[in-house]
């Protein structure tokens, strides 16, 4: 028994050994970590085939500049353009548009005529919430001294207390806290240990229905929630909202001291009590598949309008574009109950354009 355990313990080492080497040569889910560091890729070109979403195109074109964003390079410092980075989750990434549909783009070619100097960049990651935003300008953006900061958060960051594994991309250092966080930050610092953590924030984020999927509107069941079911479900949110609001005035407070503006957006969706005008679907109960939970799309409504108030709520800070009382919620605009399809990015950059034009003017 004994040299049965010895030889299945070093099978198990080698096996462990083999994949290590293979993913630190070739990884195809952690993109942007490398031994818990977050790396944005640079000088990247890939085109590939989209299979999932049927409304956009078989083939999305994807590239990231130098500096590891989506967008063109600057034609001089940026401290001396008028140069706005967009910081969010997959509502800024983008990720299943080719980059001259991306809301970031288009922002840049509506107003390029009336702003001089103008440049935009897109650097947003998919999963981030707040946590991760943090990360990125202190690591990345606020290096380059921008003038402004454009922030789409909320969707992400709903019901999150800590960090997920998509956010934890810069704590390349091993924690004493407990056995179960020491574990987990050695782990973090193998390829292995790394892809586990990605595989299961995939999970979370299905589980919250975060993931890239097409949505079929008219084919979604109803769900009939009761009022003590729904007050039970907003009374939970307060832990939350207390923390969003913490971390939001930490981004504030971040961006200024560096001398840049930040700019926060509400965060739009297909969520709420309303007729969709291209369907005729009702939306109120239609069901929104969310892990265990029966919820429906009044509620979810009730819930990221909570967040929203909380951006809101710092418009006598820094300011503030109320994007999901001026995006139409029509699902012509959107694949998914949050996701832009190439009409609603368009209209995205549309409605930011007439908002921003005044302010990056002055």
């Amino acid at each position: 028994m004994i040299k049965n355990l010895k030889a299945l313990l070093f099978g198990l080492a080698v096996a462990l050994l083999l994949c290590e080497i293979i993913l630190r040569i070739y990884n195809p889910l952690s993109n942007f970590t490398r031994q818990g560091r977050l790396i944005l890729p640079a000088n990247q070109q890939v085109v590939f085939q989209n299979k999932w979403i049927r409304q956009l195109d078989p083939q999305i074109h994807y590239s990231r500049n130098a500096l590891g964003f989506r967008g063109p390079m600057p034609a001089d410092s940026i401290c001396k353009l008028n140069s706005v980075i967009c910081v969010g989750g997959s509502t800024t990434a983008c990720l299943f548009l080719s980059d001259t549909q991306t809301w970031p783009w288009l922002l840049q070619e509506q107003l390029k005529d009336s702003v001089p100097n103008l440049w935009i960049n897109n650097a947003g990651l998919d999963g981030h919430s707040t946590y991760g935003h943090l990360l990125l300008l202190k690591e990345y953006v606020l290096k380059l001294k921008p003038k402004y900061v454009l922030l789409l958060t909320g969707v992400n960051d709903v019901e999150t207390s800590k960090p997920e594994t998509f956010d934890q991309l810069s704590e390349n250092k091993i924690r004493f806290h407990s056995a179960g966080t020491f574990f987990k930050s050695l782990l973090n610092k193998t390829e292995t240990g790394a892809t586990f953590f990605q595989l299961y924030s995939i999970r979370l984020a299905y589980k919250k229905g975060l993931i890239h999927r097409e949505v079929d509107f008219r084919d979604l069941p109803d769900t009939i929630l009761n009022n003590a079911t729904t007050q039970s479900v907003l009374s939970a949110q307060q832990p939350y909202l207390t923390g969003y609001r913490n971390r939001l005035q930490e981004l504030i407070q971040l961006c200024k001291a560096n001398g840049t503006t930040p700019i926060l957006l509400t965060q739009p969706s297909l969520y709420g009590a309303y007729t969709d005008p291209a369907t005729g679907v009702v939306m109120n109960t239609k069901y929104l598949p969310i892990g265990d939970n029966d919820r429906n799309n009044l509620l979810q409504e009730q819930i990221l309008e909570s967040y929203n108030d909380v951006v809101r709520s710092f418009s006598s800070v820094t300011p503030v574009i109320d994007l999901a009382r001026l995006m139409p919620k029509n699902t012509s605009l959107y694949y998914d109950f949050i996701h832009f399809n190439k009409s609603g990015a368009a209209r995205v950059a549309s409605l930011l354009s007439e908002a921003l034009q005044p302010l990056l003017k002055q």
